[in-house]
């Protein structure tokens, strides 16, 4: 778990899919002298278009770790960031130093073993990983391409999702891959890792009985179907209230979410889909997951619910 990130670029490397250049450096060698010698052999790039700027980020598994900010170009800032990330993290820790995607969009790409899903956000990948906005454009591959969403501008066309299908080709199923698409057309591909296979059971699961009413149909973003109390979060602090199989309403999932998702029987949140951490860290615990829009307005402390993380489906017990 240590390396995870590392490995999901060797394992970039070894497909043959592209990716933007970078260097590992252990966190114990992290010294003025070492960054610059490396930023020297990979360079800052500037390429108006396709790649700007460097980014640091921590080698283990999960966002806990952090990352720097996207696109550094001055050296001074590049070494802080590198010096503070040193600091933070235990000396096994290893920082990747990368470049950056000048990215028209980006998104990620989850390969089942009959189906592929897309999900991508214009700009950088923040925005969809950190589940912080509702303009998601979501496609599915059985066969042909079809478009599960519509948002207000389109952002892949035909080309460019059958470019996705290519590479898709030379990973195992269970595959789990983070690219950006740079201006310029270039796909780079930065992250890669295997997802949790969950029980076939889990997914064909029915809840049809013993309910007053479906109140919220939402995306089923990790599988499964749990019951319990609801404890909505809308600050950070306010995650400490939630007890032992309570089922958590928050806007969107931060770091704060990674300390508690193993005690509580579901989650719910206002943003993301099925790319963002909620959802990836959801499928990680066997916890279900359904994203729907306002549901921190639409749920109240202390209403008991079953969650149905399969359909999207949110009902009163």
């Amino acid at each position: 778990m240590q390396y995870k990130k590392i490995q999901g670029l060797e394992k970039i490397k070894q497909w043959g899919l592209p990716y933007p250049p970078y260097e590992i450096v252990e966190s114990s060698q992290v010294t003025p002298p070492k960054i610059k010698e490396i930023i020297s052999k990979i360079g800052i790039p500037l390429v108006e278009g396709d790649r700007i700027g460097i980014v640091i980020r921590t080698s283990g598994a999960g966002r806990t770790g952090g990352r720097s900010d996207l696109h550094l170009t001055d050296v001074k800032e590049i070494i802080n960031w590198a010096l503070r990330l040193r600091d933070k993290n235990e000396p096994h820790v290893k920082l990747i130093i990368q470049h950056v995607v000048d990215a028209r969009c980006s998104g990620v790409m989850l390969k089942g073993s009959d189906k592929i899903s897309v999900e991508v956000v214009h700009g950088d990948a923040p925005s969809l990983l950190e589940g912080k906005t509702p303009n998601i454009e979501r496609w599915k591959y059985r066969g042909q391409w079809e478009k599960e969403n519509e948002i207000r501008e389109k952002i892949l066309n035909e080309k460019e999702l059958d470019s996705l299908l290519d590479y898709s080709n030379r990973v195992p199923d269970y595959s789990y891959l983070e690219w950006s698409l740079s201006k310029k057309g270039n796909l780079y591909f930065y992250e890669f890792m295997k997802w949790w296979k969950q029980k076939e059971n889990n997914f064909k699961r029915k809840v049809t009985r013993g309910f007053k009413k479906q109140i919220i149909k939402g995306l089923g973003a990790s599988p499964g179907v749990s019951s319990g109390t609801v404890k909505v979060a809308l600050y950070s602090d306010e995650i400490n209230k939630v007890g032992t199989g309570d089922v958590l309403v928050i806007k969107y999932a931060d770091r704060h979410v990674m300390h508690i998702i193993y005690k509580v029987s579901a989650l719910i949140c206002d943003v993301g889909g099925r790319t963002s951490h909620a959802s990836i860290i959801a499928r990680e615990y066997g916890v279900p997951c359904v994203i729907s829009e306002n549901a921190t307005k639409r749920l109240k402390d202390g209403m008991k619910v079953v969650v149905d993380g399969s359909e999207g489906s949110i009902f009163v017990l």
